[in-house]
């Protein structure tokens, strides 16, 4: 998938619409003359800005957008009432809708897809595409008109409930026109978090894909010895889950088949069928460059948070470089340092590594990227600056928009606060509060 822009309106800080836009200047019409998509995007963007200011709101309300498209006819269906975050510091935005929309590249052809929810359900959905010069409607669905229009070159209409959007409907139909769209949106997306759970599951992902084959051993230790951390070798180490977890999960299991009507034997249903009791624990194990003649494997425990935050980063960009599509990485300096940043977005920037197309958007607070000393060079069209009203609103503003100063440099003007998007600090509140207990 190759993203053009991207649209939303009230989502958590987010009170007003805002668009991060990935299309160059140069792409003034509907579709470049020559077909050549990549000439007229953009593969990387940034978002800076100070804590809390709405960076990580922006990469959110883009999850949100795909996780709706991927699950909200399935897993969704089973919460009582829309899945959503509005924004919440003022009553008309907490009731009212929000709006979803990506302007993107499938197949050489461009799509406008996008959706509005509230607290009922879809109220209106939508997706247009360019065939020759001039916008054509492929889906109109407007609840309050009670209207849902499909063109005839989808060749049937697909009936949805209030709550399910028609292209998470059409996953579940291979025969639909709109499927292999819909799959291909959800396959070409990725989002990599900060937090701390979301890096575990990916360390898990990572040593049960392993162990599956569908990422060897060679990708990995290739990915950590760029990075110069000393890892050698990379193992999995498996463990068999004990008897407690085990007779834990026949428990579960019994309860949610009581819960669904099931019939069941009673003692028999709290044991696991074979493939369950089969099921392991897989951790990663790794071997460091050392002196001794056999040195010992570590485990993922004993690694350092820039280990851990790299191969979580690198893992879902390598597999993006290769497929092509959209990856999402939060704070994407935290524990990494510099340097290793900058062979990130360099694989990014370069179209002999980028073969595939691949875009990255990312935050930051790194301004060392936006220095004349960073070896990436990003136009002010790629650096977006977030910044927060009194009233606690997200503001989202280009550096193009910004007067040009060819020699400027832009590292020192984002940390004095000439683009905004820097915290306003008060450091004589927290001298005061240390003298405090002095007193």
């Amino acid at each position: 998938m190759t993203l053009l822009r991207f649209t939303v309106r009230n989502h958590q800080s987010i009170r007003d619409e805002i668009t991060v836009d990935l299309a160059r200047p140069s792409l003034r019409t509907l579709q470049p003359r020559d077909g050549d998509w990549s000439a007229v995007t953009y593969p990387i963007a940034g978002i800076f800005g100070g804590n809390a200011t709405g960076k990580s709101a922006v990469l959110d309300a883009l999850r949100y957008t795909f996780t709706a498209i991927s699950q909200s006819a399935t897993t969704w269906q089973a919460s009582k009432s829309m899945q959503r975050a509005p924004f919440r510091l003022d009553g008309t935005a907490r009731t009212s809708s929000s709006t979803y929309e990506l302007d993107f590249v499938h197949d050489g052809r461009r799509h406008l897809y996008g959706f509005e929810v509230d607290y009922d359900g879809i109220k209106r959905e939508w997706l247009r595409d360019v065939p020759n010069s001039r916008w054509r409607t492929l889906l109109d669905r407007d609840r309050e008109s009670g209207t849902s229009t499909f063109h005839q070159s989808l060749h049937a209409k697909i009936d949805v409930t209030g709550r399910e959007l028609v292209l998470s409907r059409a996953l579940l139909l291979p025969d639909s026109r709109l499927y292999l769209l819909a799959d291909y949106l959800v396959s070409s997306f990725d989002c990599v978090l900060v937090k701390d759970s979301h890096r575990e599951a990916r360390l898990s992902n990572i040593a049960d894909s392993l162990a599956e084959g569908t990422i060897t051993f060679a990708d990995l230790e290739a990915l950590l010895q760029a990075a110069d951390i000393g890892v050698v070798k990379v193992g999995i180490e498996e463990r068999k889950l004990p008897e407690h977890v085990r007779r834990a999960l026949g428990r579960l299991l019994l309860d949610l088949r009581k819960e669904e009507d099931e019939p069941s034997d009673d003692d028999e249903s709290t044991h696991l069928d074979e493939d369950q009791l089969a099921q392991v624990v897989r951790h990663l194990v790794f071997t460091h460059r050392g002196t001794a003649d056999e040195c010992p494997e570590f485990s993922i425990r004993d690694e350092s948070d820039g280990t851990i935050a790299w191969l979580a980063i690198g893992v879902p960009a390598l597999a993006a470089l290769r497929r092509g599509g959209l990856l999402l990485v939060d704070e994407i300096d935290a524990s990494l340092h510099p340097h290793l940043l900058e062979v990130l977005l360099g694989a990014f920037a370069e179209p002999r590594v980028n073969h595939q197309q691949a875009q990255l958007i990312f935050t930051s607070h790194e301004a060392y990227v936006l220095s004349p000393l960073s070896e990436v060079k990003l136009e002010p069209e790629q650096v977006w600056l977030t910044d927060k009203t009194y009233e606690g609103v997200t503001e989202l503003t280009c550096l193009a928009d910004f007067p040009k100063h060819p020699d400027a440099n832009v590292a020192r003007r984002y940390l004095t606060g000439r683009y905004g998007g820097t915290p306003r600090l008060s450091p004589s509140t927290l001298a005061a509060l240390v003298g405090s207990e002095e007193r």
